[in-house]
């Protein structure tokens, strides 16, 4: 029955830890056949320096005084090679109750062992912040960016739920996310448009990038979280954002080129976020100057297509709502027929060839606008015999 177990070698020892049976695995194992050790100490198995530290015989008592005792450790084969081997010594009871030997059962694990020592070589190396959590949301492993990125040691990181590098106000809400995670094991970025924050020992905050990939072994899944610190990436993508707001600004200036009269020329390309930026800077302009006159000034602008037309009318109806006049200004031939050529109705907004015209026509408006305010305040006297 004990041959038939032929990945194990399975012995018995009497209670000095001399071999009295040895089965066919233990011959595969170890390369000794069974008239060759029976009757001698089963440290012949262990390594000179374990013989000599008493190794053998710490194990046996061990096991004797435990009740068993299951341990990792080098053993030896015939030919004096050594492999990393699983070893359980139970002791064996006789009818009344004395101790008559142990059994003992070793396995080679030398392949599974250097499996582990090159997945733990691997983790170590990983650029990035590795965490390896179980299904139960406990940290597994760590390797040494993670204890530099998080300021934790690793043996305060292992057996903790992975929630502590969490900043305290997401961590409600987190294990229902890991839960979910895995219900549906895949590869794949974690919070995918969300911005991702890490807590440190320190209780400092910072942002990171979380890649989630899955693992199977004979425990179950557990899942390879590699996390990166992005805190230079956003700072370098705020300032580049800074900067396109302001190159918008400076290719959007509102300009008070009279009293009550603002100007706004144009250049180059009118796409969507510019022409919003545009047309949000006129609306504060109006109300800051009180404005009561704009002009926008195209001259700058290479083609007027549909879309800018919109985007054009779009503004002028935003400031005709704050009771502001527009003129159009720098409207070439060849614009002018492009704009009737694609159907673009302008309405009742008023243009001009040059800048010029169109300041002129500016003053005109203002003097219009004046001469009709006094007209009313005229009125309201003559029909109320006073002064309003």
């Amino acid at each position: 029955m004990l041959d038939a177990i032929a990945d194990y070698g399975i012995t018995k020892l009497d209670v000095n830890g001399d071999v009295v049976s040895w089965n066919r695995g233990a011959e595969t194992l170890t390369g000794h056949r069974a008239e060759e050790v029976i009757g001698r100490p089963v440290s012949m198995l262990h390594t000179e320096e374990d013989r000599a530290a008493g190794r053998a015989e710490q194990e046996l008592a061990t096991a004797r005084d435990a009740g068993r005792l299951e341990l990792e450790s080098w053993r030896v084969r015939k030919s004096g090679e050594r492999f990393w081997a699983s070893v359980l010594l139970v002791p064996i009871q006789s009818e009344n109750g004395t101790l008559s030997g142990f059994a003992q059962v070793i396995r080679d694990i030398s392949r599974s062992a250097r499996t582990e020592s090159t997945f733990r070589d691997l983790l170590e190396s990983a650029p990035d912040a590795m965490v390896i959590v179980g299904s139960d949301g406990r940290i597994m492993l760590v390797n040494r960016q993670t204890e530099q990125l998080f300021g934790f040691e690793r043996d305060e990181l292992v057996g903790q739920e992975v929630e502590v590098l969490v900043p305290p106000r997401f961590r409600r809400h987190h294990p229902e996310h890991r839960e979910g995670f895995f219900s549906d094991p895949r590869a794949r970025p974690m919070g995918r448009g969300l911005e991702l924050l890490g807590l440190r020992r320190d209780g400092s905050e910072f942002p990171v990038e979380i890649s989630l990939s899955p693992l199977k072994t004979d425990q179950g899944v557990i899942v390879s979280a590699a996390i990166r610190d992005v805190t230079e990436r956003r700072e370098q993508e705020l300032r580049l954002q800074h900067q396109r707001d302001e190159i918008l600004e400076l290719s959007t200036p509102v300009i008070q080129v009279w009293d009550k009269v603002l100007a706004l020329p144009i250049i180059g390309t009118l796409d969507s976020l510019r022409a919003s930026r545009l047309t949000e800077n006129l609306l504060e302009k109006i109300a800051e100057n009180q404005a009561e006159v704009i002009i926008l000034d195209i001259s700058g602008v290479p083609t007027i297509d549909t879309q800018v037309a919109q985007h054009l009318l779009k503004t002028v109806q935003a400031a005709t709502l704050m009771g502001t006049v527009s003129i159009l200004s720098g409207v070439r031939p060849e614009t002018a027929q492009s704009m009737v050529h694609l159907g673009i109705d302008v309405g009742r907004l008023r243009s001009r060839n040059t800048l010029r015209d169109a300041l002129q026509l500016a003053l005109r408006l203002l003097a219009d606008r004046a001469g009709e305010a006094r007209a009313a305040g005229a009125t309201v006297t003559d029909a109320t015999g006073r002064h309003e």
